[in-house]
């Protein structure tokens, strides 16, 4: 062992000496350009395969739907999916016509409601301001009958058939009817989100027996590419939404509204 030392010892220059001239050769020929010809045959002179395009014919088995894909424009209106009437595209009212018993019906569920608040209301200012708004109410709920058999495209007061396409909004709550029998008391804010916003926003309600909605509930297994400002108009707007009111009514009755949002 000493001796082996030793010999490094006494040669270690040389060793060195070695290593020195082992790296520079090898960076040497590293470094040396060798100048080859490669040829290279053009692609486009090389041979073809032509492909034979197949006609696929479209089957139901071949075609995917998107659920939750709105086929068509949509409606700027609201729709209740009770609604029984038949549909069509071109000839349709939003809103169902009312029978003389359905304005009976409203004349006294105006009364009744009016018998309500008098009962939960005390003071004579304030039931005079109650009376007044009862009177109102009695007011429009008479020229909503009296037009009820009219039909027309822009007629708000109802007709026989209902729209056949997409709508913005979709609503559900058994046995109710909007306020005063117009839709638009079922609020839509389907363009307030502006550019980029198009998805589906379901929400479930809760709705007391004067017809406001005391609760609202964002559904996202029901929903479809909701973003914020989607989720949160649709909230702030079904809360904004009234129904009519049922004395029949439990006190607080579940129902839903589906939002379709569009972008601009």
């Amino acid at each position: 062992m000493n001796k082996l030392f030793y010999i490094l010892d006494r040669y270690k220059y040389g060793f060195v000496a070695a290593f020195a001239v082992y790296i520079g050769v090898f960076i040497y020929l590293e470094l040396e350009t060798v100048e080859r010809a490669f040829p290279i045959q053009p692609f486009f002179d090389q041979s073809s395969v032509e492909i034979i395009k197949e006609e696929l014919e479209l089957t139901p088995e071949n075609v995917e739907i998107q659920t939750n894909q709105q086929n068509g424009p949509v409606k700027n209106m609201a729709r209740d999916v009770h609604d029984t009437r038949q549909r069509s595209m071109d000839d349709y009212t939003e809103n169902k016509a009312m029978s003389s018993s359905s304005a009976k019906s409203v004349e006294q569920s105006v009364k009744d409601y009016e018998r309500q608040l008098f009962a939960e209301t005390g003071g004579a200012e304030k039931r005079k301001a109650i009376q007044q708004e009862m009177d109102n109410r009695k007011n429009q709920a008479t020229k909503s009958s009296s037009s009820a058999t009219k039909q027309s495209l822009t007629n708000q007061k109802g007709g026989n058939t209902a729209f056949a396409g997409n709508v913005m909004v979709d609503w559900s709550l058994a046995d109710r009817s909007p306020h005063q029998n117009n839709n638009w008391y079922v609020r839509n804010p389907g363009y307030t989100c502006g550019h980029g916003s198009a998805g589906r926003v379901f929400v479930q309600i809760a709705v007391n027996a004067n017809g406001s909605v005391t609760n609202a509930l964002y559904v996202p297994a029901k929903s479809s590419n909701a973003n914020g400002c989607m989720i949160e108009q649709a909230l702030k707007y079904a809360k904004l939404s009234r129904f009519s009111y049922s004395a029949n009514a439990p006190k607080s009755q579940e129902g839903s509204i589906l939002y379709t949002f569009v972008a601009q």
